[in-house]
C-alpha cells in the first residue's frame, strides 16, 4: 500500500530526527498514524482515495491558500505535515524500545544520556498537539471545499487518540 509520505520526509515536514533511525520503524509509525490519526477525521473512503489518487489531491496534501464560504483566505499547511507530526510523536515515544527475543529492551550506550519519563511524555505531547492542529486546519480546508471534496463526508472532528501519562512523584 502506498503511504502520504516516505520516511525521509518525516524530518522535513517536521522536527530533526537522527538519520540512523531505521526507515522500517518509521515506516511503521506513518501507517500507525495514517491508520488511527488521519482515518478518524478523513474517514476511510477519502483516505483510500487519497492514497490511490495523490495527484488529486496535491493542494490537501501540500497546503497552501483558501477561501471559506464567506470570502476569508486562510492558509494551512497540508496533511503531509500533519502526518510527519503524528509520526515524529510515535518516534519519540517508542523509537529506542526495541522486542528482543530476550525481552523488552532499551537501546543505550556510553555516548548518550536517556531524557526523562517526564520529558519524554511532555516532548509526545507537543508534537502530537500540532499535529492535531494541522489535522484540524486539513478538515476547516475540506469543509470549506466540500463541492470539490465530495467523499469528505463531514466527520470533522480531530479526536486526540494518544495515551495520557502521568508522573507521580517528582
Amino acid at each position: 500500500m502506498v503511504r502520504l509520505i516516505k520516511a525521509n520526509e518525516v524530518t522535513d515536514l517536521s522536527r530533526p530526527i537522527s538519520g540512523h533511525i531505521d526507515d522500517k520503524k518509521i515506516n511503521t509509525y506513518i501507517r500507525e498514524s495514517e491508520d488511527i490519526d488521519l482515518k478518524s477525521s478523513l474517514g476511510d473512503e477519502l483516505l483510500m482515495d487519497i492514497r490511490l489518487n495523490p495527484e488529486k489531491y496535491n493542494d490537501l496534501l501540500n497546503g497552501g491558500e483558501y477561501k471559506d464560504k464567506c470570502g476569508y483566505k486562510h492558509t494551512f499547511s497540508g496533511l503531509k505535515t500533519a502526518l510527519a507530526y503524528y509520526t515524529y510523536a510515535r518516534i519519540v515515544k517508542n523509537n529506542d524500545i526495541n522486542v528482543t527475543r530476550f525481552g523488552v529492551t532499551i537501546k543505550e550506550d556510553d555516548y548518550s544520556n536517556k531524557v526523562s519519563v517526564k520529558e519524554r511524555v511532555l516532548a509526545y505531547n507537543d508534537a502530537f498537539s500540532i499535529a492535531d492542529k494541522y489535522l484540524h486546519e486539513c478538515v476547516l480546508f475540506l469543509s470549506a471545499n466540500k463541492e470539490k471534496y465530495s467523499l469528505y463526508r463531514g466527520i470533522g472532528k480531530v479526536k486526540s487518540n494518544r495515551i495520557k501519562y502521568r508522573t507521580i512523584g517528582e
